[in-house]
C-alpha cells in the first residue's frame, strides 16, 4: 500500500505543471503592462528601454532565460542607446526605474553636502 501511495505522489510531481514565472510582455513608447505566463525556462523578467530623442523612447518587456542589467549614465545617452533592467518575481517588470544605477544616485548626496560645507567655510555670514 505504501509503495502505491509513494508511486502516485511521484507521478503527480512529475506530471504537474511547473510553477511558471509571469512577466509583462509588450513593446510600446510608454510603460506598457500586459501580463503573460513565461516559458518554464525563463527565470527573469526583462525591461529594455531604448532612447530615441527624435522618435521617442521604446520600452520592450519580455521573459528571459538569462539577463544582464546595464545602465546608461545620464547626460551621456546617445541616440539608439538604452538600458536593460532584470528582475525575478511575478510581474516584477511592471515599473520602469531610473536609467542611473542606484549607487550613482547615492553618490550625489555627499557631493552636495561637500559643496554646501565648502560654501559655508568660504562665505562668512551664511
Amino acid at each position: 500500500m505504501k509503495t502505491i501511495l509513494l508511486l502516485l505522489v511521484a507521478l503527480a510531481a512529475v506530471t504537474s505543471p511547473a510553477w511558471a514565472l509571469r512577466c509583462h510582455v509588450c513593446s510600446s513608447a510608454t510603460n506598457c503592462k500586459q501580463p503573460q505566463t513565461c516559458p518554464p525556462s525563463s527565470r527573469y523578467c526583462r525591461s529594455v528601454t531604448t532612447v530615441e530623442p527624435l522618435t521617442g523612447n521604446l520600452v520592450k518587456k519580455d521573459c528571459a532565460d538569462s539577463c544582464t542589467p546595464d545602465y546608461s549614465q545620464q547626460g551621456q545617452v546617445s541616440s539608439g542607446s538604452g538600458f536593460t533592467q532584470c528582475c525575478q518575481g511575478d510581474l516584477c517588470n511592471e515599473r520602469l526605474n531610473s536609467a542611473a544605477p542606484p549607487h550613482a544616485l547615492l553618490s550625489i548626496a555627499p557631493l552636495g553636502l561637500a559643496l554646501t560645507l565648502g560654501l559655508l567655510a568660504v562665505v562668512p555670514g551664511l
